[in-house]
Order: C-alpha cells, then structure tokens, then sequence
C-alpha cells in the first residue's frame, strides 16, 4: 500500500498482518483483545507507526540478539515481537515484559513459520 504525502513524496506502508495458527487462532489479536481499550491503543498505534515508517517510527524498539531480523516494539510493561517478510509487517506475539524470555522462544518458532520453515 502506498500513501502520498502533503509534499509529493510516495510512501510504502506495509500491510500489517497478526501471526495465526493453522486453525486460525491469533494470540496478537487474542491478547489485544483482553487489554483494557487504552493500553490496546497504545500497542495497536506503535504497531502502525512501525507499517508507515519503519525503523524511523518515534517509538521504542530494537532488534532481538540471536534472533534477527525479529525485533520487539516495547509499549509501556508490554512487548510486540515482530518480523518484516516480502514486504509484510508480521506481528508474531504480544506479551507482558515479565514473560519477555517465553514469549521470545514462541515468537521465534512462528517466525520460522512464516519464512516457511
């Protein structure tokens, strides 16, 4: 998807698209879901700040060490852990800070999964 910008300059914003299993479960949008309304604000708009401007968004994140190229966005005591694949934004897993270590490990098996292994 492009977008055009107020002074002529085309854009690429990436599709956004929430990790599901083979039955169509989606524990990204399950667990966005159960938040209060602000706190999934807050994630959903770091999400979409990451589509339109990459890692130039003014939001925090930074890649996972031994993980690359999966790389969390970190919004207040939650972690978005996320992965750009032919040009799609995949959103893997969202946790609590405090499960940081497991959500890792699961984030990165279905990262396999998107690049199809």
């Amino acid at each position: 998807m492009t977008a055009y910008t107020n002074i002529g300059i085309y854009i690429l914003v990436l599709p956004l698209s929430y990790f599901a299993t083979s039955a169509g479960r989606s524990q990204p949008l399950e667990f966005l879901g159960a938040l209060p309304k602000r706190d999934g604000a807050q994630i959903r708009g770091d999400l979409f700040a990451y589509c339109e401007y990459r890692d130039t968004a003014p939001i925090s994140w930074r890649p996972i060490k031994g993980q690359r190229p999966m790389f969390e966005i970190r919004t207040g005591g939650f972690r978005s852990y996320c992965v750009v694949h032919k040009l799609v934004f995949w959103v893997l897993h969202i946790g609590r800070k405090k499960d940081q270590q497991r959500d890792i490990e699961t984030a990165a098996k279905r990262m396999k999964d998107v690049f199809g292994g």
